[in-house]
C-alpha cells in the first residue's frame, strides 16, 4: 500500500498563462492520483476490516429481522388473530430483501479485494511516470482531441484503467499506441488553449481538498496506525457482541409472542 503526503494546493502569488497551465495540469494530475490512492485504501480497508464488517451486519440483520417479525406478531395478536407462520416469513422476506442485497455488495466487494494483487514500489512508480506524460498528452481537459476522436477517447479509457490497476506493462503498451495515434492525426504534441484557467485551478483545488479530507481517502491515516487499526476491531468486535445479545433478547420476546399467538417456530432466524 502505496501513502503519498498531501499537496499544498493554495499557492498566493499571481501566476503568469504559462504558469497557470502548468498549475492547471499539475492539479489535474493530483487529483487523478488522489483518486487512485483513495480506491487503494479503499482496498487495503477491505482487506483489513471486511470480513468483521459483513460478520456486524449479518448480525444487524439478525437483529431487524427478529424486530419485524415481533411487530408482526404483535400486529396479528392487537388484531385477535392468530398467527399465520407461513404469510408471516413471506412479508418478513419481502421486509428484508434491501438489506440482503446490501449484504451481498459487502461480500461482493470482500471478494474482489481479496482478489486484487499487491503492487509494488517499483510498478507504481512506472505507473505513475507514464501516466503522468500519456495525461499531458490525452487527458480530456488538456487536449480537446480526445472526446472527438474515438480512437483518443478510447485510449484515454485503457490508459484510467491500466493506471488505477497500477498496471505498468499495460500502460508501457499504450503509451506506444498513444504516441502512434497522435502522430497519425497530427496532433504529436497537442496544441493548449483554455479558458478560464483560474476558475479552473480553483475548482480542482476545492475537489481535491474534498478528496483528500473523506473517505476512502482518509482510510489511508488509520491504516498507517497499528493502533488505530486495533481500536477500530475491538470497537467492531463489541458492536457485534452487542447485536449477538440483542438477537438473545429478542428471540425470548419472540418465542413468548408465537406461543400467545398460537403458533409454534422450529427453526432459527438467519
Amino acid at each position: 500500500m502505496i501513502i503519498t503526503k498531501k499537496a499544498d494546493n493554495n499557492p498566493k502569488k499571481k501566476l503568469n498563462k504559462e504558469e497557470l497551465l502548468a498549475r492547471y495540469e499539475e492539479l489535474l494530475l493530483q487529483k487523478e492520483q488522489y483518486i487512485k490512492d483513495g480506491n487503494s485504501y479503499r482496498i487495503s480497508y477491505v482487506k483489513e476490516f471486511g470480513e468483521l464488517t459483513a460478520e456486524v451486519f449479518k448480525a444487524k440483520m439478525e437483529c431487524i429481522r427478529l424486530k419485524k417479525t415481533i411487530a408482526f406478531c404483535q400486529r396479528e395478536i392487537n388484531a385477535g388473530k392468530k398467527i399465520d407462520v407461513e404469510a408471516m416469513n413471506k412479508s418478513i422476506e419481502l421486509d428484508m430483501l434491501a438489506y440482503k442485497a446490501e449484504l451481498q455488495s459487502i461480500l461482493k466487494e470482500n471478494k474482489e479485494a481479496s482478489e486484487c494483487e499487491t503492487v509494488t514500489r517499483y510498478d507504481f512508480m512506472v505507473a505513475k511516470q507514464i501516466y503522468r506524460r500519456l495525461a499531458k498528452k490525452l487527458h480530456p481537459d488538456i487536449n480537446k482531441m480526445t472526446e472527438k476522436e474515438p480512437k483518443l477517447k478510447n485510449l484515454w479509457n485503457e490508459v484510467m484503467n491500466a493506471y488505477y490497476k497500477n498496471d505498468a506493462d499495460r500502460l508501457e503498451e499504450l503509451e506506444v499506441l498513444v504516441n502512434a495515434a497522435l502522430k497519425e492525426l497530427g496532433e504529436e504534441v497537442p496544441d493548449v488553449d483554455i479558458e478560464d484557467l483560474e476558475d479552473r485551478i480553483e475548482a480542482l483545488e476545492i475537489k481535491i481538498g474534498m478528496i483528500v479530507s473523506d473517505k476512502p481517502y482518509t482510510y489511508g491515516e488509520l491504516l498507517l496506525d497499528d493502533e488505530k487499526v486495533k481500536q477500530e476491531k475491538e470497537k467492531m468486535n463489541k458492536e457485534l457482541k452487542e447485536y449477538q445479545d440483542y438477537a438473545l433478547e429478542l428471540e425470548e420476546i419472540l418465542s413468548q409472542l408465537l406461543l400467545e399467538g398460537g403458533a409454534t417456530l422450529t427453526w432459527r432466524m438467519n
